[in-house]
């Protein structure tokens, strides 16, 4: 009989979602245990991008309910705070900017629209999000993603990252200060 061979690009299955007493899921006791990251080799979280929503209403109910149960999820599973950003994101405050940048990049493999600003990693948010769905998505690549991070990026990788925060930072403040210094000069002529 031929060996099957498994095809590591397809989404990986879903975890059952599990409820509190109260019928609130229970992001934080869902995942006991974590696959490799797409990087590593694993399967990506979904089949299809999920992006943030074009021309979302934040004032919708569906919205703000969206925003708040995944603010909650991500709390539970990562420690990590979120709050709502421009329409169709979320803000998840990451301690570095190395951080962000590491999650977004991993978070995108997954298959889940991300971004980082600074110290923020940006995630989608729809006013159309389930909590089965959409919602369960992107706090599991979150969670997926900040174990890796806490427990498998190597030190040296975060260092590494720290430093090129600080360059990239010295490189902000010298081009700033170029540019007044040559906008100053061309005001006096």
């Amino acid at each position: 009989m031929p060996e099957q061979s498994l095809d590591k690009g397809a989404p990986m299955s879903s975890a059952p979602m599990t409820y509190r007493p109260d019928r609130a899921p229970d992001w934080g006791a869902m995942w006991d245990s974590y696959c490799a990251l797409p990087r590593d080799g694993g399967p990506p979280h979904r089949a299809t991008m999920l992006c943030a929503q074009e021309k979302a209403d934040p004032a919708s109910p569906g919205y703000g309910a969206a925003c708040a149960e995944i603010a909650g999820g991500i709390q539970a599973v990562s420690g990590l705070s979120a709050s709502p950003s421009d329409p169709g994101w979320l803000a998840v405050h990451c301690p570095s900017a190395g951080m962000a940048r590491w999650l977004a990049e991993a978070i995108v493999e997954e298959r889940v629209g991300a971004r980082a600003d600074g110290k923020l990693l940006l995630l989608p948010v729809g006013d159309y999000y389930t909590v089965e769905g959409e919602i369960k998505n992107v706090i599991t690549v979150v969670a997926k993603t900040t174990h890796y991070w806490n427990a498998h990026v190597p030190l040296e990788t975060k260092r590494y990252l720290a430093t090129m925060e600080r360059i990239a930072g010295l490189k902000a403040r010298i081009t700033g200060r170029l540019r007044r210094t040559q906008n100053g000069r061309r005001d006096r002529t």
